[in-house]
């Protein structure tokens, strides 16, 4: 549930969000989750726009620790997830400029164990991500040409580092970017460079890689929006390897108007992904079909059915799954 409200020269919004998963074959594998969002946006004066936001998270899920023959160990715990940010917007010579500095951080709860006897223990590290981003936006040749800064690190607790093979890594990274819509084409492009560096990296491991962001949407006759996504970067959170990993992504949709209610979507997305610490790559496929009909009083009514393929260099390692959801969204 998401939420705003207007004040005398300012916004306050908020976000609440709660979802729980049942794993009926392993009850202890179920995920539940509980969140709080926050935002206040202000103008100061005419020029500067002042933007807060924050959010905590509280997450509990579990898995399998060990499987053998006649004995299956699984656990559960609960992790905290908190984010935080302050930007501000200055409007000047035609453009606009804009400083955002964000704080992400995970705190890993200790794993409670279905087998009696065994104490609590922390399986994996947390993190806490820094992230300072600078820019200018203004108009050129009847689109807008924005240059970016960015610089982040991640902060790995120096006790968990070794004990979970989790390591710290920083990026900067410098692009340009230009945007503009032809008729019924929209055009979005940012490419440049962006170097990775940490004690931990590899003396042979490439420090300075290719940024690349492009989206394109085009309106096709008879009610029928195409779009192409493109992208790569390094990601620091989030991410199965212990130091980071260089993600390329390539992403296609395309939305039909069956009807004058009755929406199809169809999407395919592909990520390839090479880890900076461990020789080791993956790509994930994913395939998707979504029905969306639109009921009364703003509410959509949606059927979606998916399907994803992971491939690894270790093939013991690959999966399939297959997802079938049904959704129901509305505002009031």
């Amino acid at each position: 549930m998401r939420g705003s409200h207007d004040l005398e020269g300012s916004q306050f919004a908020y976000g609440l969000a709660a979802s729980v998963q049942r794993v009926a074959t392993y009850p202890f594998a179920s995920q539940s989750t509980a969140g709080l969002e926050l935002g206040y946006t202000k103008d100061i004066g005419e020029a500067i726009k002042l933007t807060l936001k924050g959010g905590i998270e509280h997450r509990r899920s579990g898995d399998i620790f060990l499987a053998v023959p006649g004995l299956l160990i699984g656990y559960r715990k609960a992790d905290i997830a908190a984010a935080g940010s302050i930007g501000v917007t200055v409007t000047h010579n035609g453009g606009k400029s804009h400083l955002t500095a964000s704080l992400s951080s995970l705190d890993r709860g200790r794993a409670h164990f279905t087998l009696a006897g065994l104490r609590p223990t922390q399986l994996e590290a947390g993190n806490r991500l820094y992230d300072l981003t600078a820019g200018h936006i203004r108009p050129l040749l009847g689109g807008e040409v924005g240059a970016t800064l960015q610089y982040r690190t991640n902060h790995i607790d120096r006790a968990e580092q070794k004990t979970f093979g989790r390591f710290p890594a920083e990026t900067l990274r410098g692009s340009l970017a230009y945007g503009r819509v032809f008729g019924n084409l929209t055009l979005l492009a940012e490419a440049g460079v962006v170097g990775v560096t940490s004690p931990d990296l590899g003396k042979s491991v490439q420090r300075l890689r290719p940024f690349l962001k492009g989206e394109a949407g085009w309106q096709l006759p008879r009610e029928a929006v195409l779009k192409i996504k493109v992208g790569r970067d390094i990601q620091l959170a989030d991410i199965d390897d212990a130091l980071g990993e260089d993600v390329s992504t390539i992403g296609l949709s395309l939305e039909k108007a069956l009807t004058e209610k009755l929406k199809l979507t169809l999407a395919y997305e592909q990520a390839y992904s090479d880890w900076l610490y461990f020789d080791y790559r993956t790509r994930t496929k994913t395939a998707s079909a979504t029905l969306a009909y639109p009921l009364s009083k703003g509410a959509t009514l949606a059927l979606e059915y998916s399907r994803l393929v992971r491939r690894e260099n270790d093939k013991a390692a690959n999966f399939e799954v297959d997802g079938l959801a049904a959704r129901m969204t509305g505002s009031f």
